[in-house]
């Protein structure tokens, strides 16, 4: 398990809400989903393939979206990269969240 500072745990859990309450629904049907203690969703993808989304998956996606591995334009990159210099998750909206969430569970956006 990975130790964050409390401010960091919020911004990954700012982002882990917008991406299962408004970003990814349009793909993914959510089973199971825990917010308030720890954070955990279980999904389930229109391929039918499930996939387990914590704080670990959303940090994933922002790094993978951050140092350029995945495919996103520069405006989502420098929105994602800007967030999380600053743990600031004000500006990240549902389709930069789903953006983050696809790449931690994909390695690559997908959807959309």
């Amino acid at each position: 398990m990975t130790t964050r500072t409390t401010a960091r745990t919020q911004f990954l859990t700012d982002i882990y809400v917008c991406a299962l309450e408004g970003g990814i629904g349009y793909w993914s049907t959510c089973i199971e989903y825990r917010w308030s203690t720890t954070q955990r969703a279980v999904i389930e993808d229109l391929e039918d393939a499930v996939h387990e989304i914590t704080l670990d998956t959303i940090a994933r996606g922002i790094n993978a979206v951050a140092d350029g591995s995945v495919a996103v334009s520069d405006y989502l990159r420098n929105l994602i990269r800007t967030a999380n210099r600053s743990n600031d998750a004000g500006d990240v909206d549902a389709i930069a969240a789903d953006v983050i969430a696809q790449a931690g569970i994909y390695g690559e956006v997908i959807y959309g």
